[in-house]
């Protein structure tokens, strides 16, 4: 019988899923570390047409690509809190206990 063909333990399902999410999380922390330094060089880019002398056009388009770029660094914040949560949510739904039992009961009652 060939050895890809035995199911995979929990265990080391567990740990390729946590080295999955890690590596996810790095990534987002990247994307956020990007998108604070495109916020920051934005905002002097406002900055510097704002002291320009008379109203400018550019300043209303900077102003709403910052808002953009908050609302995306918002988004990936969120995301990255979601993958955050995940080992704790998978370990929990795949370990077996007395937690299963009571879930199954409270969701049978009304």
């Amino acid at each position: 019988m060939p050895s890809d063909s035995l199911p995979i333990p929990s265990s080391t399902r567990l740990a390729a899923l946590e080295a999955g999410q890690t590596a996810i999380v790095t990534a987002l922390g990247l994307v956020l570390d990007t998108l604070q330094q495109q916020s920051n060089l934005l905002q002097e880019l406002v900055d510097a047409a704002r002291d320009e002398p008379g109203p400018s056009p550019i300043i209303t388009s900077l102003d709403e690509l910052t808002a953009a770029v908050v609302r995306m660094g918002a988004g990936v914040e969120t995301l990255a809190q979601k993958f955050d949560a995940l080992p704790n949510a998978i370990s929990a739904a795949l370990a077996p206990g007395p937690e299963a039992g009571c879930a199954s009961a409270g969701s049978a009652s009304p």
